[in-house]
């Protein structure tokens, strides 16, 4: 019976390392979408104490950011959701629409995460979850086209012989924002 264990829980584990992976690509995007918009405005200031402020030029860079801001408070909007009852619902949801029974949720405490120079708010969702196995790949298939991005850890799988049921530590990144820049200024 151990046996049987074993490889499911390795599946399970590899699925996770891969699925953090494609997920941190996924914030790395985004962080270099914000990273342009920044680089626009610095280039927009030096260009105004060089040279003045130039007609053409500053159009031309103003339209630049306009589409850049566009884009970056597109891209913020697939971060944003208006509560934790909100992922809380598409979680019970998703979990439905694959054939999963939804044993509980715990929603714990959101955190700062920082990447390069982003930060996001982690909200930590615990699930348990009853249903056939494949089941559980096709529930995080779907809730990862759901969410801009979330990574599944900490799976735990048991009674497969009878109804499977697995635990899943779910983390939604979520509102990234650019990690102040401290002023350093030095004292003579």
């Amino acid at each position: 019976m151990i046996g049987t264990k074993r490889p499911w829980v390795v599946v399970a584990i590899a699925l996770a390392a891969g699925l953090s992976i494609y997920f941190a690509a996924q914030g790395a995007r985004y962080w270099q979408a914000t990273g342009n918009i920044s680089s626009v405005r610095e280039d927009i200031g030096r260009l105004e104490r060089v040279a003045g402020r130039q007609k053409a030029v500053t159009t031309d860079r103003e339209a630049r950011l306009t589409s850049k801001q566009i884009r970056l408070a597109n891209l913020h909007r697939l971060f944003d959701y208006p509560t934790t009852d909100t992922l809380m619902s598409i979680v019970s949801e998703t979990a439905g629409k694959t054939g999963l029974y939804l044993g509980s949720m715990t929603v714990d405490k959101v955190q700062i995460q920082p990447f390069e120079t982003l930060q996001y708010h982690v909200q930590p969702i615990a699930v348990t979850i009853n249903g056939p196995t494949a089941n559980v790949r096709e529930f995080l298939a779907a809730l990862y086209d759901r969410t801009a991005i979330v990574v599944a850890s900490d799976a735990k799988m048991s009674n497969l012989n009878d109804e499977p049921t697995t635990k899943l530590q779910l983390r939604f990144y979520l509102s990234p924002e650019p990690i102040p820049v401290e002023d350093k200024e030095t004292s003579g």
